[in-house]
């Protein structure tokens, strides 16, 4: 009988819905790997669903979700999935391992269901730093709440079997502050190489979006405060006399209508809307450079952007309006530069080698694609990950055979 793991993410999409995937490539690699996967997460839609996908069974459990919500909203969302989800968990017979992927940070508190109620260990997946990011944000500013808030994650991070970073950053940040810091290990976000990579621009594609001419530098995913794209928007605003640089917009979020209110008429910037996977890619081959955006937080500068890996996987100049060690990365592999977001008009200086040498880019693209391929693809990262669960097999073994002796 094959070992059940039970994966917990209130996001999970598939490749055919676009978003961040990184949940069902992990689930896929366990599929792969021989064990039985059950996937707890939730919907748009009224009623609870279950589905059997590439080998997983998926329970969707009702409750609406969007990028526009508030912050109230949100975190009303977060308790009511939390909730479901104990519920739902707290049925499915047979589970060796519960993974827990946040965030939010209250996650936890289902991975501790299962360890009290169940005797079933957890693993715990820290995308962001929580709550620091939120408290350094200007969220939770009341010291009693911030107590409880930091109380709750030691004790998540104390209980959990196994902690997996998404960057070496969290993966520092977490060693440094708890006592068995061997039992947390980094698996970032995956480069998906075998769906993005390196394309020369199809001129029917370039024809379509206007783009004949231009260097295209894009942005895409999700819109809200913690991107603060009104960095880019200065930028636009700096070169708006600079008639053969565009800047495309694709994704949607609380923040979107008021950037688009800030760009106003500007010429040089267009907002897309929501993509998804294979449109995505369109977009990038039309794209000579990504923009990453974030605001100027400490805690953002440990974050793991999906959209990094999608860019480094496409071959693309990576630009970043923030430092830590995604900045270090892509400055030292030669992919990509810092941009000072209170410096708007200096972008156009650090593009301009690039734009006068297509060489020089090209170059470029070749170091991001290679970056991808020996660090985060797919392969790579799906073997790591599925490494721990059989090691906590060899332990389950280990631990049966002391018992008969």
């Amino acid at each position: 009988m094959r070992s059940k793991i039970l994966y917990v993410y209130q996001f999970f999409k598939t490749p055919d819905e676009g978003g961040i995937i990184r949940s069902y490539y992990l689930s896929r690699a366990l599929v792969e790997g021989g064990y039985a996967v059950e996937v707890i997460t939730s919907h748009n839609q009224p009623d609870y669903l279950r589905k059997e996908i590439d080998g997983m069974t998926v329970h969707y459990l009702p409750l609406r979700y969007e990028q526009s919500f508030g912050t109230l909203r949100r975190l009303y969302v977060y308790s009511v999935f939390v909730a479901k989800a104990i519920r739902c968990a707290l049925q499915i017979r047979g589970v060796r391992v519960c993974y827990v992927a946040s965030v939010p940070l209250t996650v936890g508190f289902i991975g501790l269901a299962m360890k009290w109620f169940r005797n079933v260990p957890y693993y715990f997946e820290v995308g962001d730093l929580w709550p620091l990011t939120p408290i350094q944000m200007g969220y939770f500013s009341n010291p009693l709440v911030q107590r409880v808030l930091y109380g709750l994650e030691r004790y998540f991070y104390r209980h959990a079997r196994k902690i997996v970073a998404l960057s070496p950053a969290i993966q520092e940040n977490i060693q440094r502050r708890i006592p068995d810091p061997g039992k947390v290990v980094c698996i970032p976000n995956i480069a998906d190489c075998a769906f993005f990579y390196p394309e020369t621009k199809d001129p029917g594609l370039v024809r379509e979006w206007g783009l004949e001419g231009k260097t295209v530098v894009t942005y895409f995913g999700s819109i809200g405060k913690v991107v603060q794209l009104e960095s880019l928007i200065r930028i636009a605003q700096a070169g708006q006399t600079d008639s053969g640089v565009q800047f495309l917009v694709a994704g949607t979020g609380s923040e979107l209508e008021r950037l688009k209110e800030q760009a106003g008429n500007l010429p040089n910037i267009r907002f897309l809307g929501h993509l998804s996977k294979d449109q995505l890619k369109r977009l990038l081959n039309v794209t000579d450079v990504v923009y990453l955006s974030y605001l100027p937080v400490p805690a953002l500068e440990t974050n793991s952007p999906n959209k990094l890996f999608e860019s480094l996987a496409a071959g693309k100049l990576c630009v970043i309006n923030i430092r830590g060690w995604h900045c270090d990365l892509i400055e030292a592999e030669g992919c990509g530069f810092y941009a000072d977001p209170a410096m708007p008009a200096v972008f156009f200086e650090r593009l301009k080698p690039y734009r006068e040498n297509p060489e020089k880019l090209r170059a470029v693209s070749s170091r991001a694609r290679q970056l991808a391929e020996t660090r985060f693809s797919r392969q790579r990262l799906s073997a790591e990950f599925t490494a721990l669960f059989e090691l906590r097999e060899k332990e389950n073994h280990a631990d049966a055979s002391l018992a008969h002796l």
